[in-house]
């Protein structure tokens, strides 16, 4: 595999592969509800658990780090959310650690499913303050801004078409690609929005003289007067 243009991973025959940035808002996954969620419908043992949470999550999350897993199920039992009992098995059959829900974990996914998903940047993500500050340097800088802008999303919306043909038949993977298409749409309007305002000062900074006779002792002292 090579990264391809805008970070896309793609197979030696340019076919989309596992993306390590694709839909990159549906990506920021909390894995203990995700587990809490699984094992809501029933006991899962250690050996089953990896493979259940790549099914839940869908193949474009790529491959899951076991350590990782066994990580967050530790802290997970240490918070009382689930419990594990070792089971011995018939035979020369390992003993296996069988995980099970709590009423504590049976709630918090109840919480968090009821929770709204928030904005981690607010409304001031990285392309607003990056044209907000390309406005004070005019016009043409914005422009500029909004060309890149628009190509890496015609880059992420073509591949993401591509996917959502591919993984028509998976109705996770399926919705997943669409939220990220209808996603990567609203973006592309942002950018047209930026691009309408290019030739407005977006930013009024306060005059320098002002602030400095704000700043002078004699000012101060009249102001307080």
């Amino acid at each position: 595999m090579r990264a391809g243009h805008g970070g896309w991973r793609r197979e030696a025959t340019g076919k989309p592969a596992r993306i390590a940035t694709v839909l990159r808002y549906c990506r920021r996954v909390a894995f203990q509800h995700v587990i809490l969620a699984i094992l809501e419908g029933g006991p899962s043992h250690g050996w089953q658990m990896k493979a259940q949470i790549e099914a839940a999550l869908g193949p474009e999350y790529g491959g899951l780090n076991k350590g990782y897993i066994y990580e967050v199920i530790h802290k997970m039992e240490r918070e009382r959310l689930i419990t594990s009992r070792i089971e011995p098995q018939p035979g020369l059959r390992p003993d296996r650690s069988v995980l099970r829900i709590t009423d504590s974990g049976r709630e918090q996914l109840s919480e968090w499913l009821g929770e709204p998903v928030r904005r981690s940047a607010g409304f001031k993500d990285e392309f607003v303050q990056k044209v907000l500050a390309a406005s004070l340097r005019g016009g043409d800088q914005v422009r500029q801004v909004c060309r890149t802008q628009r190509r890496t999303l015609l880059d992420e919306a073509k591949t993401l078409q591509t996917l959502r043909r591919e993984r028509a038949i998976d109705p996770g993977a399926a919705f997943t690609i669409e939220v990220a298409i209808v996603r990567t749409n609203a973006e592309l309007e942002c950018v047209e929005a930026a691009e309408a305002l290019a030739d407005q000062r977006l930013i009024s900074l306060p005059d320098p003289a002002i602030e400095e006779e704000a700043e002078e002792p004699g000012h101060r002292r009249r102001r307080g007067a």
